[in-house]
Parts: structure tokens; C-alpha cells; sequence
């Protein structure tokens, strides 16, 4: 029996057709929001946020901008972490309980358990951004007092809008990356993705710099291939100081974002319509 063995049937159509998908996204939701290390990772974001006061008391005039950097890098990167180990164990898990193979005996896709193991993982990841943007937000205006408030929360929740498109981006890549390869090599694969997407800029300086033609191309063309997880770092940047970036930016950065993550999950579910779970 292979992956597409559940395929819907010809009656069920509209709404039914998702029907498996949203089973499949709470179900996943439920499980991961349940799994303790999530907590540990949030409280280690609350100490690192508490600690930007004690490094911003040490910079006169610049406490609330430096909490601000220190409490978004956080969230930053323990949404990363979150969305890097849950999303690279979505299929291990179920082949391992050989739960999977009790989902394609059930009128149900690959595309709709991939898109239902996505979407129920992207909703645990903005639950832990909500949460963590809002103790961040909590302590800010502790640190700040009432003045400004409206202002400061409008742009953090630009800022948190972007962590969070950011985070939807390296969700699909490790949801793509387990379909086929081991937990292991799944986050090797994501980090090592996610990081090369933040220096990307230092591939271009460095074929500048170099005096070999080739290797100056071969750069420049691993650069465009590998998405480009530093623009969104950058617009982060010109929010933070108050710079707010044109709409055809960021309407430029949510398509570019939206279009990586539609193309990953096209890919995963083909590979999960491939393979064979008898």
C-alpha cells in the first residue's frame, strides 16, 4: 500500500476534503504543545529576557533598545529550535509508533497528512511566539513605564510578525526533510540550511573579494539558491529602530516566504505519495 493508497474519494468534496487535515493538524498541535522540553525552551527565553535588563541598566539611554535586541534574538532562536526538533520528528514519529500506517488505511492523502502535520506544528510555534512576545512585551513596559505603550506594541508585533514568518519558512524545511531521511540528518540539514540563509550576504562579499572568476559565480549562484533568511533579519533591523520598511518590501518578503514554503510542502507530499507504508 503506498502513501496515496487513501486517496479521497470521488464523492467527498469542498470542506470534506480538509476535513483530515485539520484532525491531522490538532492532533499534532495537541501532542507537541504537550511535549515538556517546549516549556524548558520558554522559560530559558524568559531568563534570557530578564538578563537584557541587567545588560541594558549597564548602557545609560539604551536599556529598553538592547532588552528589545536581546529579548527578539531569543525568540528568534528558540522559535527556531522549537520548529528545527518538532518538525524533523513529525513522520520518524509516526513510522516509529506505526501510527502512519494506520492513517493511509483512513480515506487520507500524502498532501493532506503532510499539510495536516504543517499546519498543526505552525500553530504550536505561533502559540510559543505569542507567548514568549508577550512576557517580552510585559517586561518592556515594566522597564519602560506606560508611555508609549500603543507605540512600543505595534511595532513589536511587526518585529514578532516577522520572527514568525521566519519560523514558518524553517518549519516547512523540516517537515520536508523528514519525509525521507533520519531526525538526525533532518536537523543537520534544516540548521545547516537556516544558517547559510543568514550569511548569504557574506557569500557575495566574499566572491568581491576573490580574484577567480568561477569561484566568484559558483557563489553568487549558491546565494540566490539559498533562501534568503537575512532580509528578513534586516527588516527586523529597521523596525527595531524605528525605520518602517515600504509596503513592496514586505509584500516582496511574504510572497518570497510563502511561495518557498508552498514549493517544500509540494515536494514533501510528493515524496510521501511515494513511499511505500505497508
Amino acid at each position: 500500500m503506498t502513501g496515496n493508497s487513501g486517496n479521497i474519494d470521488g464523492k467527498q468534496a469542498g470542506p470534506k476534503v480538509f476535513e483530515p487535515v485539520w484532525a491531522i493538524a490538532l492532533n499534532t498541535f495537541r501532542e507537541t504543545v504537550r511535549d515538556r522540553i517546549l516549556y524548558a525552551l520558554i522559560l530559558f527565553a524568559a531568563i534570557v529576557t530578564v538578563l537584557g535588563i541587567v545588560l541594558g541598566s549597564l548602557s545609560v539611554g539604551q536599556d529598553i533598545r538592547i532588552l528589545k535586541d536581546i529579548g527578539l534574538a531569543a525568540i528568534s532562536f528558540i522559535g527556531g529550535i522549537i520548529a528545527v526538533f518538532a518538525g524533523t520528528n513529525l513522520v520518524y514519529k509516526e513510522v516509529e509508533r506505526r501510527t502512519i500506517y494506520l492513517i493511509f488505511t483512513k480515506p487520507v492523502s500524502g498532501w493532506q497528512f503532510v499539510l495536516g502535520k504543517y499546519i498543526g506544528l505552525c500553530l504550536c510555534v505561533a502559540v510559543m511566539v505569542a507567548a514568549m512576545g508577550a512576557f517580552l512585551i510585559f517586561v518592556i513596559t515594566a522597564a519602560s513605564g506606560s508611555a508609549g505603550f500603543a507605540e512600543q506594541l505595534r511595532q513589536m508585533g511587526q518585529e514578532l510578525a516577522l520572527i514568525y514568518l521566519e519560523l514558518l519558512f524553517v518549519t516547512a524545511l523540516a517537515t520536508f526533510f523528514s519525509t525521507f531521511s533520519t531526525p538526525v540528518m533532518s536537523v543537520l540539514f534544516t540548521l545547516a540550511i537556516w544558517l547559510a540563509g543568514h550569511l548569504g550576504d557574506s557569500l557575495i562579499e566574499l566572491g568581491k573579494l576573490t580574484q577567480n572568476p568561477v569561484i566568484s559565480q559558483f557563489l553568487s549562484v549558491i546565494f540566490y539558491c539559498l533562501p534568503d533568511f537575512a532580509g528578513l533579519t534586516r527588516i527586523r533591523g529597521h523596525l527595531l529602530y524605528g525605520t518602517v520598511p515600504g509596503i513592496e518590501v514586505l509584500t516582496y518578503l511574504v510572497t518570497y516566504v510563502f511561495a518557498y514554503v508552498l514549493m517544500l510542502l509540494v515536494l514533501a507530499a510528493i515524496v510521501t505519495e511515494r513511499k511505500e507504508y505497508t
